[in-house]
């Protein structure tokens, strides 16, 4: 198209946007007459767009989520033309869209911009597919962009702005801080012309795993280093982990945000035997009262022997254990004296690792399940020095009568 007629679509638009502006705040106006507006403009939008005179509309319908109750409050709307081609209108920005040129659109920016930006990589990388403007609506779920596409890709990009969505890029290396450079500079390239959320993973290990079909990324598995993703308000985001083994085989990572784990932050330290723990269970369950007066009352429930069961362990000769932390770690602790973090059983063989959270200033008997070994996924817990842990099990006694 030649500078006159993209003038002419511009020039011809604006009438069109401002008496839609117009109608929407005038009183009286009904719905149906207001999407009859919707369809008579989009219909001279596509026509003035392209230039075409022999084509009408054959479909209009919602385009929305169909949630439960059906397209309840869904005001944009979406039109087939006779081409074969839809027009999109997006109610909340007052503006129309198109299908018509996506396809030709998507191609020139994965082969003239994408694959230039990607091949500044130097480690090696898996990359999936991705979309730009897709709508995602069950009803309607294309690619539209409002600008018109005269073949010059990076001259339509700075006018349409679009999102780039589903984007996921995989690499793999030891070198992390080079890595993260490499990444800065895709970004920067990349949001000169798009927007949008996309991920990118850095692993220091097992790319080969992936394809491209079928890359879905755990964030907390232990090959994870980093990952980075540019927002909708085209900031680069990081997330870095490191996994620190704390006993053979188990791993933990902090999920603080901006603190990382270092080798040596936390251990596992041997404190006597189950035995001691088996005394404070004991001490803590046997010094509840049987049935304490406010259950009978139906107010705040507190611990009873009646409804708290009594916990053994099965071995009592196992050895018990507090967690040892140092000092950059102790200043991170939250109020409950407590790190959130990510743990990973990666042994072979063993018992699950469990773990006791009554401490001196509380009565509480829990006994949980921290992890179990060879899990694909990492569990989340809480961990605290005053906490204790064995790698065991136990039994569980409801209270019985005497």
């Amino acid at each position: 198209m030649n500078k006159k007629k993209k003038t002419s679509v511009k020039s011809n638009l604006k009438p069109l946007l401002s008496g839609l502006l117009s109608l929407s705040i005038l009183s009286g106006c009904t719905n149906r007459k207001y999407y009859d507006d919707v369809e008579k403009n989009a219909l001279e939008y596509y026509k003035d767009k392209y230039h075409l005179q022999d084509v009408t509309v054959v479909r209009s319908y919602k385009a929305g989520n169909n949630g439960l109750f059906g397209y309840i409050g869904v005001k944009d709307r979406a039109y087939e033309m006779s081409d074969g081609n839809s027009v999109y209108w997006a109610e909340s920005l007052q503006k129309y869209s198109d299908n018509a040129q996506s396809k030709e659109i998507t191609k020139a920016f994965e082969e003239q911009m994408l694959n230039r930006f990607l091949s500044s990589f130097t480690y090696p990388f898996i990359n999936t597919s991705f979309s730009l403007n897709r709508t995602k609506y069950d009803s309607f779920d294309e690619c539209v962009f409002t600008a018109y596409y005269d073949g010059h890709i990076e001259t339509f990009l700075k006018e349409e702005r679009p999102s780039l969505s589903g984007l996921t890029i995989v690499l793999e290396t030891d070198d992390q801080e080079s890595c993260e450079k490499e990444i800065t500079r895709f970004y920067d390239s990349l949001r000169e012309y798009v927007s949008g959320w996309n991920e990118i993973y850095i692993l220091n290990e097992g790319l080969d795993a992936y394809t491209k079909e079928d890359l879905y990324i755990d964030d907390k598995s232990l090959n994870v280093i980093a990952k980075a993703y540019l927002d909708y308000e085209n900031k680069i985001k990081w997330y870095r982990q490191s996994y620190i083994e704390i006993f053979d085989g188990i791993f933990m990572t902090s999920i603080k945000k901006d603190f990382v784990l270092q080798e040596g932050d936390i251990t596992l330290v041997e404190r006597g035997t189950c035995a001691d723990l088996q005394k404070m269970l004991d001490d803590s369950y046997y010094g509840m009262p049987v049935d304490a007066e406010e259950n009978k009352k139906g107010g705040y429930m507190k611990k009873d022997q009646r409804h708290e069961s009594r916990i053994v362990i099965d071995d009592p000769g196992l050895p018990l254990y507090q967690i040892q932390m140092t000092q950059r770690v102790l200043d991170e602790l939250d109020e409950r004296g407590c790190l959130d973090i990510f743990i990973l059983d990666q042994r072979e063989e063993g018992l699950p690792l469990m773990m006791y959270y009554g401490t001196s200033s509380t009565a509480s008997i829990y006994v949980y399940t921290v992890c179990k070994r060879n899990e694909e996924e990492a569990s989340y817990t809480s961990i605290s020095p005053e906490y204790y842990y064995y790698f065991g099990t136990h039994q569980s006694y409801p209270y019985e009568e005497e």
